[in-house]
């Protein structure tokens, strides 16, 4: 049996992935919580990191040290940096690069796995593929958004998948990301960003169920 493991930043994406799942048990492994089940022939092991680049690094290396998985999702909400993004539109990332601080000068784009990728982008053909950028905090201003994309080509923003990206790979683990828009480049879609993020979450995590049916059936 394949097993799959899941990171998530908050218990809001996690949660419709959850009910999608048979036969649910979590469990305590070196000082973290994970939930296990299944989602058709796959093993699903899944850990809820919290936001932020030092906590998705801190969950990749948890769930690949305990687990062993075959594969890493990480998948959730994020932010559309280009106006070909709409709300609740699905980006499959294809790389994440930082948005600021040092790291934004010094470290490369870290790219996914391209196989995956490819293969998340078939199942799910009117998701985009495309870069991502992961920042420290929400980003609202128009122009740092344009900048952003102009520096980066970066479509969407979020505050984990580098970090994600750059530890699976590290550890020799293939990771697919996709990410659901719970806002768009226009900074007044943050007006209803709960709303916007629960109506992500949901659309995600059937994509993600849709994504993990398909390799079941490889």
């Amino acid at each position: 049996m394949q097993t799959i493991a899941v990171l998530v930043a908050m218990p809001m994406e996690a949660a419709p992935l959850i009910k999608r799942m048979d036969g649910t048990a979590s469990e305590k492994l070196a000082g973290k919580k994970f939930l296990r089940g299944r989602i058709g022939e796959a093993e699903i092991v899944m850990h809820i990191c919290g936001m932020g680049m030092r906590k998705a690094d801190i969950g990749v290396r948890a769930l690949i040290e305990c687990y062993q998985p075959d594969i890493l999702v990480n998948y959730g909400v994020s932010g559309g940096l280009v106006p070909e993004i709409g709300l609740s539109d699905t980006v499959v990332v294809t790389s994440s690069c930082p948005a600021s601080g040092k790291a934004y000068k010094t470290e490369r784009a870290a790219p996914t796995n391209a196989a995956l990728a490819d293969f998340a982008a078939r199942v799910l053909p009117e998701a985009q593929k495309g870069p991502a950028s992961t920042s420290i905090g929400i980003i609202v201003n128009k122009k740092r958004k344009a900048r952003l994309v102009e520096k980066t080509g970066a479509v969407c923003v979020d505050m984990e998948t580098f970090a994600a990206a750059k530890t699976a790979r590290a550890l020799d683990v293939p990771l697919l990301v996709i990410r659901c828009m719970s806002d768009t480049v226009e900074p007044a879609s943050l007006l209803h960003f709960f709303k916007n993020g629960a109506t992500a979450a949901e659309k995600v995590a059937a994509e993600v169920e849709t994504v993990i049916m398909g390799m079941t059936r490889l």
